[in-house]
Order: C-alpha cells, then structure tokens, then sequence
C-alpha cells in the first residue's frame, strides 16, 4: 500500500507539473505603502520585447483593479501608487522552449531580481507607460508585491526571506492563484516532492507569521476551482481531480472575473475565494445555443455535490493541507446532499428558462459556492493579526478592454460577448471609499480563454539575450 502511495504520489506531482506552466499596527502600514510592484505568470517576464506594450498594460490594469486597488494596501505616499513590472524569466522548460530554464531556475532567478528592487539595488524593471525594459535602482520606502502563478511562487519566497531578515520599509503582498496557498495550492498538496527532468520542486505553503508591529501584511484569492491554487485534498478522487483539471483552461487565466469571497484569516494573510456559478465539467456545454445553458443548470447542483467529495472546505485556507489519499466525506451525507440535489437543479432549471430566481416549484434552496449541503466559504479566523485585510474586497474583478490591433491579440486574451464592460483604471490607487466602490463586471464564471501566446520559436533567440541580462542584473 505504502508502494502504490509513493507512485501515484509521483503521478500526480508531474501532472501538478504540467500544471503549473500556463499560464490599528496592520492600518499604519497598509497608509504608508506606495508602489506595487507586478510580475507575471508563466511565459509573460513583463518585458519588453518578449511581452508587448499592450498585453503589460491589460495585466496591470487587471491586477490593479482586481486586486491590489480593492485590497487597501497601495494607498499614501507621493505619487501614490506607482505601477512598476518586476522583471521574472518566466520559463518553463520545455513548455516554453526548448531552450528555456527550468521552473525552478526560472523562480531563483525571478527572486534575485525581486529582492534587487526591495533591496535598493539596481533591478530589472519595466516602467510605465511600459514601452521599455531596463536596469535601475527603486528608492521608495514602502512596497506591494503582486504575484500570480508563477510569480507568486516567487512572492512567498521573497516574503519567507523578508521575515528572516526584515525589511527597512514596509513591504506588503498580493496573491493571485498562488501555487503555494496553504490549504489548496499544489505546491502545498504535493510538499516534498522533487522531479529532476522539469527541475520543479514542491516547496510547500506560504509562511504567515511575519513579526509584529510590522508584519507583512498579506491578501490571497483564487478562483474555485483552479487547480494551481484549489487543488482537491484527494488526488484519488478522480471526478474532482478532472474538474480541476478543465478548471485550469477556465478559472486560471489572466483576466479572470469574479466577485471574491471572504474565505478566512490566518495570522497575517486574509483569504479570499472567487466562486464559480457553474463547474468547469459543465463549461463546454454553455457554448451549445439554447439547450446548453440549460442542462449545464441543472446538472450542476447533482454534479457539484460528487466533485466536491474531493475537497474538505472546514480547513481554514491558510492551515498548510499536504494531500490526504484517505480522505472521503460521509458517504450517507453524500448520499443525501445528491438526492436533494436533483430536484435543486430543476429549480435552477426553471428559474433560468422564466427568468425569475424566486420561481422554483420544488422549493428547494439555492445552494452555495460549495453545493448542496456545503459548508460557508467563510472558514474562521485563526491567529489574526487584526481584522481582514481589506474589511470588505467583495467588489466584482474588472477586466480591461481587449488589445486595439491583431499583433497585441496575439499576447493577451481576447474580449468576448460575455466579457465585463471595460474599465480604464487609474493606475495611482483611489481613496480607500474608492477602492470599494463596485465595478460593472461579468459573472464568476465568465469565460476569459488564456492568452494566446507569441510563437515561441520567433522570440527564442531574444528571451535568450534578455534574460541573460537579466542575470546580470540580478
């Protein structure tokens, strides 16, 4: 038994792998901080020429409104929040290119570059109107670190570092699908394990006891369901692991809309969760005319119930959660959620096809993001340094308007019909009352495909010589 553990524990971590490619002491120092910093996924260093103009402008647009802005921990200071593209290789061999890095190379030297910035030392930088990519050395005294997938890998290093040795400033960090998110993040599900051909190492959770008066204040979200950052407890549940799965093509994506949750708190991190309204199982069916929307409304509640045997949404998101293989529900529970399920989804049926959501002749409830029988998202507080961080994110996730010309489509994602109407943010952060003020945007489940990216061979030879520079910089 322990044999077969080991191997499908070794399955999983490649496929958690692959994964991982694609993309009133808080309130003093949260007044204080005063440039955000912002690095990307997988295939996007945010910097030019390997990204372009446009695709850098629609990421920060997204994170800032999305994220840093509603969380509270980018305003003060003089200019303000001031937008600045943290240079990260973002390679991943070989996904992107035969001649890339590692993950793991990719991460290090992400981080030296990273701790450069907030060290005061020369950095590898992309500054706005983000036309050009150099070396130069930042002098603010007060930062925010935003860090989606892979960058956020580099985000929670940087912070780990930070707590060993503390910073001369204030440094705070926003988290976007964070691979390292104690309870659901794959990096986390699968600690321990190290595979040498992709050089990806499973290096665990997010540390969140960065010392008072001054800690490293921390905001994290995930879209449900997205595998990078809500990976199911039990890897031998293979409906949920399926799910999650196709999740990875829906709720991963830069651009990603939703409406956050408040998930929990754990010492100095505030958790949050983006719900999906329908399973990313089911999303292939909404594209079908007329009856496609329909039967994934009704099939959802049932459906629902069975993929969440695959998770336990009582742990608090930031209690460190490694995979447990023995993990099953009570299956008499089960049983009855999915029976009460059923007649669920012909509500759901019924008040899609009139138009009216009190009409369900079932009466059965709504259920919530977790489906019938579910806990609350809200998980608990333990530890908290204070109230969360912000005291209310629940502002729909904006995504910007979609690039003007052919070539930029090509790095960022493409608008579609169901898409949010686009915002133009400001990129120096409003007044906290601003920051919560609701932005028209689309549904949680809106789909937002990935961003199709350049063709790797046409920009191999330049990563090649900007990273090389970026190294030496770093």
């Amino acid at each position: 038994m322990r044999y077969i553990r080991s191997v499908l524990t070794a399955v999983w971590a490649v496929a958690a792998a692959v994964i991982l490619i694609v993309p009133v002491t808080v309130r003093s120092a949260i007044d204080l901080a005063a440039t955000a910093l912002y690095m990307g996924g997988t295939d996007h260093p945010l910097s030019i020429p390997e990204d372009t103009t446009e695709y850098i402008n629609f990421y920060v647009d997204w994170a800032y409104n999305g994220f840093v802005a509603p969380s509270g921990l980018c305003t003060g200071g003089d200019p303000g929040c001031t937008p600045v593209a943290v240079r990260t290789p973002a390679q991943f061999w070989p996904i992107t290119g035969l001649r890339a890095m590692t993950y793991d190379e990719s991460v290090d030297i992400g981080l030296a570059n990273l701790r450069d910035c907030l060290g005061g030392v020369a950095c590898t930088v992309t500054d706005a109107p983000f036309v050009s990519t150099g070396s130069r050395q930042l002098t603010d005294t007060s930062y925010t670190v935003f860090g989606y997938s892979q960058s956020a890998v580099i985000a929670g290093m940087m912070k780990s570092e930070l707590i060993a040795h503390p910073p001369s400033g204030l440094v705070s960090f926003v988290f976007e699908s964070n691979p390292n998110r104690p309870n659901g993040g794959i990096l986390e599900r699968f600690v321990g394990v190290h595979i040498p051909i992709l050089g990806v190492t499973f290096n665990g959770a997010t540390v969140t006891n960065s010392p008072q008066p001054t800690p490293l204040t921390t905001v994290d979200a995930v879209h449900q369901y997205d595998p990078v950052g809500d990976f199911p407890i039990n890897p031998l549940n293979l409906l949920a692991d399926l799910n999650a799965l196709v999740g990875f093509l829906y709720e991963h994506p830069e651009g990603g809309s939703g409406t956050p949750a408040l998930q929990g708190q754990y010492q100095d991190s505030t958790y949050y969760l983006v719900p999906t309204t329908t399973l990313p199982l089911l999303r292939p069916l909404t594209v079908v005319p007329y009856l496609g929307p329909l039967l994934a409304t009704i099939l959802d509640p049932p459906l629902r119930v069975l993929v969440e045997t695959g998770y336990d949404r009582t742990i608090n998101p930031g209690a460190p959660t490694p995979a447990k293989y023995l993990y099953f529900p009570n299956p008499i529970t089960t049983a009855a959620n999915f029976l009460t399920a059923i007649p669920t989804g012909w509500d759901n049926g019924i008040a899609y096809v009139t138009g009216d959501p009190a009409n369900r002749p079932f009466h059965t409830t709504p259920p919530g993001p977790y489906g019938v029988g579910g806990p609350p998202v809200y998980a608990g507080a333990v530890d908290p340094y204070g109230p969360p961080t912000p005291a209310d994110l629940t502002v729909p996730v904006a995504v910007p308007a979609a690039p003007p010309n052919p070539s930029a489509a090509r790095s960022r994602p493409t608008a579609t019909a169901t898409d949010p109407v686009p915002v133009a943010a400001p990129r120096r952060a409003p007044s906290p009352a601003a920051a919560r003020v609701e932005i028209d945007a689309a549904p949680a489940d809106a789909a937002n495909p990935k961003p199709h990216r350049q063709q790797r061979a046409d920009r191999a030879d330049r990563a090649e010589r900007v990273g090389t520079g970026s190294r030496r910089a770093a």
